[in-house]
């Protein structure tokens, strides 16, 4: 929006009621206005999945954990942050997919936390330490693979998914 165009609006922007302890003129309200949407574009979240590399896919797999625990569990993040002494600035990140402010082992670290108290997350880590130990296919064995484990996440994102 530009300049003139919030000059317009600046009597609209005056009908607004102030707030106690509020003493914003127009002048900083629509300044505040002007750099939320300069910020805007400055945002880490994911918006276009196709161009992520390897890694960063791993991650958006990693924090989708953290999302369904908190979900599944009905807690807020100050309450996992007194329970796993993950500090609640971390866990915002994680469960908002910021995914540029972390690494993988990070993130593993942190779910190997939460995987005390969740035996799903106990389980797909397994499965991670076990993926790891697979020994290198050959290419139409892995084709196969990745086929089956394709069809698998497609049944598992269709269901009811929950943590004990």
């Amino acid at each position: 929006m530009t300049r003139k165009a919030l000059e317009k609006d600046r009597g609209k922007i005056a009908e607004i009621p102030r707030v106690v302890g509020m003493d914003y003129t127009n002048e900083k309200i629509l300044k505040r206005i002007e750099r939320a949407k300069k910020n805007k574009k400055k945002l880490t979240h994911i918006t276009d999945k196709s161009t992520l590399s390897t890694e960063d896919k791993m991650k958006i797999g990693l924090c989708k954990h953290f999302v369904q625990f908190a979900n599944e569990k009905r807690m807020n993040l100050s309450e996992i942050s007194k329970m796993s002494k993950i500090p609640i600035s971390r866990l915002s990140e994680i469960t908002n997919y910021k995914i540029n402010k972390f690494t993988v082992d990070q993130l593993i670290k942190n779910l190997n936390i939460l995987a005390e108290d969740a035996p799903r997350i106990r389980e797909y880590l397994l499965f991670l330490e076990q993926a790891v130990d697979v020994p290198t296919l050959k290419v139409t064995e892995t084709r196969k693979l990745t086929r089956g484990l394709r069809e698998v996440a497609e049944l598992g994102s269709k269901s009811a998914f929950l943590y004990a």
